[in-house]
């Protein structure tokens, strides 16, 4: 059984559903306003694109694909998108069951990315806070998922090895296969925009666990082995 997990709080301790429609239609105002027409059938085929692409960066892909290949317009809302302030996050009513679950089974418990404050806040404000160990990696670090590195850092700052670390997430490409490649045991939650649309392209892409929602989850988290 494991002895920490680094989870990764998009979509497990948060609900990002309203975040996403409302960044999506900034999106397409922004790239209309740089002279680019943009259908609403558009926007939703470049969301779709992004996703299955396995794109680092999923708001850079949507906003070239909507910009039609014209980078400069792209460049320029891109520049517009990351000036915007972090809205608050919604918590899942459920999240916070989830890390006392992982507390309950004697895990430590690490986020796989930097939180920006205002999901910082809620999580203090939520009582999430005092549960997790390790705030993820320092923003100093100015590396990001889906670099192995960032697993590296927390599993250190855990003082634990690969081999006794659980990583769970909704994301394929920036969770499951780097931390399938250092050997970390791996639960996909099939939750959100990610969870629910991203399929394995190869063996590395497979997770160890799979649980379709939190409740699931959170009967799968005390058989982990």
């Amino acid at each position: 059984m494991p002895h920490a997990v680094i989870l990764d709080a998009y979509e497990v301790l948060t609900d990002e559903s309203a975040i996403e429609r409302e960044a999506l239609s900034t999106v397409r105002q922004l790239v209309a306003q740089a002279g680019v027409r943009v259908p609403e059938a558009a926007v939703m085929q470049a969301e779709q694109a992004a996703v299955d692409s396995f794109a680092p960066n999923f708001q850079e892909a949507l906003i070239y694909r909507l910009a039609k290949g014209d980078s400069g317009a792209a460049l320029k809302v891109s520049g517009q998108m990351k000036k915007m302030p972090h809205p608050a996050p919604k918590l899942r009513p459920e999240g916070i069951s989830i890390l006392k679950t992982c507390k309950e089974l004697g895990w430590k418990v690490a986020l796989a990315t930097c939180p920006h404050v205002e999901l910082a806040k809620a999580l203090q404000k939520g009582g999430h806070w005092p549960l997790i160990d390790v705030k993820g990696p320092p923003a100093a670090m100015r590396i990001e998922l889906p670099d192995p590195r960032v697993f590296e850092f927390l599993i250190g700052a855990l003082g634990v090895t690969p081999a006794d670390c659980a990583m769970l997430g909704t994301r394929i490409d920036n969770n499951v296969r780097p931390a399938n490649l250092l050997h970390i045991t791996t639960i996909h939650l099939k939750q959100g925009r990610y969870g629910t649309r991203q399929q394995p392209r190869d063996l590395k892409d497979v997770p160890d666990y799979e649980a379709a929602d939190i409740k699931a989850l959170l009967q799968l988290l005390p058989s982990i082995r």
